[in-house]
Parts: C-alpha cells; sequence; structure tokens
C-alpha cells in the first residue's frame, strides 16, 4: 500500500482483505471478539441515554474527548507517518466514525430498537464495504460474496419492509438513520485500514477533531447538553461505556483487528454483534424479539458470514 499522498485509493492489492496467520490472527481475532462485545454495550448505552435526561452532545463528548487526551501523545509519535496520509482519507476517518455516525445512530434510537440497530449499523456495513471495493477498486464479486450481499439485503428488506407494513412508522424511519450510520461506518473502516495509522493515533485524530467540532457547536448554541439534570448513576454508567470501553478500548482493539484480519473478516465476525445486542436488550430495555426481528437476524448474520469472504469448506 502506498504511503504517499497521490491517488489515495490506488493500492497494489485490496489491503483492508489482507490476512494475517499463526499468533496475528489469533490475536486480531480475539480483538473482533471484544469489539463486538463492546459494540452491543454500546447499543444498549446509547439506547438508555437517549431516554434519559442526557443530550446527544453529552454523550458524543463522553466518547471522544477521553481517547483524544489520553492518546494524544501517540498521535505525535506518529505524526510524520500521519501527514502522509492523504487529507481525503483522514477526512473519511473523522467523518465515518465520528459526528455524522454518532448523531445518526442516536437519532436512530429515538425511534427504533437496539434489535434494529445491532442488525443494521453493523450489519449491513459490509454491504456498503464492499460496494465500495466494487467501484473504487474495481474489485470482483465472487458468487460466495454475492450471495452473502444478497441475504443482508433481503434480511434488510425483510426488517424494513414488516416494520413500515405494520405500521410502524416511527421504527422504519429509525431503521433508515440506521443504514446511514452503517455507511459511515463502511466508509471509516475502508478509511482507517487505507491510511495503515496505528490504532491509538488513528483513534487520536477520531477523538480530537469530534471533541473540537463538538465544543464550537455547543459554544455556538447549537447543542445543548443535560448532565446537570443526570444522575450520578446515569453519569457514572454511560462514562464507563462511552469513554472507557468505547472511546478507549474499540479505538486499539478494532485498529488491530482491521490491521490483522482485514475489513471483511472482522464484518464476519461482526455479525455476532445483533445477536448479543437483540439478546441483552430483552432482560435490560424489556424489549421483544418480532418476527422481523428474528427474520432479520438470521438472514443479515449469514449474508454477513458469506459475503466477508471466508473460505468455506469444500466436499471432497
Amino acid at each position: 500500500m502506498s504511503d504517499q499522498g497521490g491517488d489515495a485509493l490506488v493500492v497494489e492489492a485490496p489491503a483492508y482483505r489482507r490476512m494475517a496467520t499463526g499468533s496475528d490472527l489469533q490475536l486480531g481475532i480475539a480483538a473482533a471478539f471484544i469489539t463486538i462485545m463492546i459494540w452491543a454495550s454500546w447499543l444498549i448505552s446509547v439506547k438508555m441515554g437517549v431516554a434519559s435526561s442526557l443530550t446527544t452532545f453529552d454523550l458524543a463528548l463522553m466518547r471522544y474527548a477521553a481517547p483524544a487526551l489520553i492518546f494524544l501523545p501517540f498521535l505525535y509519535r506518529s505524526w510524520e507517518k500521519v501527514r502522509t496520509v492523504p487529507k481525503r482519507i483522514l477526512a473519511g476517518m473523522v467523518f465515518g466514525a465520528g459526528l455524522p455516525f454518532f448523531f445518526l445512530s442516536s437519532a436512530g434510537m429515538h425511534h427504533a430498537p437496539v434489535a434494529h440497530a445491532g442488525l443494521l449499523i453493523p450489519g449491513t456495513f459490509p454491504l456498503f464495504v464492499t460496494a465500495i471495493a466494487v467501484l473504487v477498486y474495481k474489485e470482483a464479486l465472487s458468487k460466495q460474496r454475492f450471495i452473502g450481499l444478497a441475504l443482508i439485503a433481503t434480511g434488510v428488506c425483510a426488517l424494513v419492509g414488516l416494520s413500515f407494513f405494520n405500521g410502524n412508522q416511527d421504527i422504519w424511519k429509525g431503521d433508515l438513520y440506521f443504514l446511514a450510520a452503517s455507511f459511515c461506518w463502511a466508509v471509516f473502516t475502508i478509511c482507517l485500514r487505507v491510511a495503515g495509522l496505528p490504532p491509538l493515533a488513528a483513534t487520536a485524530i477520531l477523538g480530537l477533531v469530534s471533541t473540537v467540532l463538538l465544543l464550537l457547536l455547543y459554544t455556538l448554541g447549537v447543542l445543548e447538553s443535560g448532565m446537570r439534570l443526570a444522575s450520578i448513576e446515569t453519569l457514572t454508567g454511560q462514562f464507563i461505556v462511552q469513554a472507557i470501553l468505547v472511546g478507549l478500548l474499540t479505538g486499539f482493539t478494532y485498529g488491530f483487528a482491521i490491521n490483522r484480519i482485514g475489513a471483511e473478516s472482522t464484518a464476519a465476525i461482526g455479525s455476532l454483534t445483533p445477536v448479543m445486542a437483540t439478546l441483552a436488550a430483552i432482560p435490560l430495555l424489556s424489549e421483544s424479539i418480532t418476527m422481523a426481528s428474528a427474520l432479520g437476524i438470521v438472514l443479515i448474520c449469514l449474508g454477513v458470514f458469506c459475503a466477508s469472504g471466508v473460505k468455506l469448506p469444500r466436499k471432497k
């Protein structure tokens, strides 16, 4: 992969699909599993957050400010490498996992249940990743990946369509927000892999830019805070999930998994996220599994696994 600032998306081979071997492979898989467990807890946390006095500004500030401050030394050490990354790639990283992603996800939580968020955000981003691979990298689409993408698309149509035709218009609106957030995350994933930056330095950039934008919007009166009205228990719980688990820990584990096993293999493991989020939402949020959710889980999880490019065993 080129480190020069010329044509950013021209690489020798699809770098985001290269797979590690041996201990690197095992560590990459472990990092991916840790990431999806935190993802599921984040979805639950955001749903609880939007139902409290906390605003999206509060949740986003917790999410981005801590890694911006703590990982700043790693950004300083890697600054020369950061300077070689094309500006549009850095912008794609910040746009993809920064404020647009966070605000779209939070907006969707006002309308749809956690089960839909778990399905549509991590479940459909392989669809967008593959679309970028085909359109930008001119990559061929194998039969296995095509079947996987078809299953994902069918699962999305079943989930959104059944909600719409059942008269659940608010849920349908939330699903659209989640799909938009999923596209943002796909852009981030591709740009992160192409940039090739150390995970903690990339997390610092994301956190720093997002925090500056948040404070600017708050100063201008565009965003408001509700922290003064929130209880200590609510603030503590949100800080642990948003700042420590998501902001600090996944900044390393997700970047590590992407760099070791590639975007699509990480997506295959990530297909477990909606299952974990849906099951956790039953006791924690008193949500129930609808027919649309159950059908979506089966189709999207199977689709993500196939579309990830994981080699399936062949009959001898």
